[in-house]
């Protein structure tokens, strides 16, 4: 049974929202401070999303769950991962595939940016803002 690709991105984002919530909850009853909870939860994310790209594990999790699995600092980490990982295989030295990923991370930050501003700007010209 193939399922629909839309409750694919549902429930692997859905999945992924709950396992930030779990590790959120985690670090409070560990003790962490407050101010802190949020960034070791985004770190934590980043570095299982990049641990799960070099296992090929989040390259299935894209494949059943597309888009809801590039929610949050998980997929992001994957993206930048990923272009190293490729890099490194592609036999560049370490500084060149850190570049690539440098470059990825950037491309993906800028390009979504951008598009958020141009969203603004024609909501604003609309007088929807």
């Amino acid at each position: 049974m193939k399922i629909n690709r839309y409750a694919g991105a549902f429930l692997t984002g859905g999945g992924i929202c709950v396992l930030c919530h779990f590790v959120t909850m985690l670090y409070r009853t560990a003790g962490i401070p407050e101010l802190f909870v949020i960034s070791v939860t985004v770190f934590t994310l980043a570095a299982i999303g990049s641990a799960a790209t070099i296992t090929g594990h989040y390259q299935k999790l894209t494949g059943f769950g597309g888009m809801g699995a590039m929610i949050t600092m998980g997929g992001f980490s994957s993206a930048i991962t990923e272009g190293v990982h490729e890099a490194w295989k592609e036999g560049r030295g370490a500084v060149r595939a850190l570049w690539r990923g440098v470059k990825d991370g950037l491309l993906i930050l800028c390009g979504g940016y951008l598009a958020a501003a141009a969203l603004a700007a024609v909501l604003y010209v609309t007088g929807r803002v």
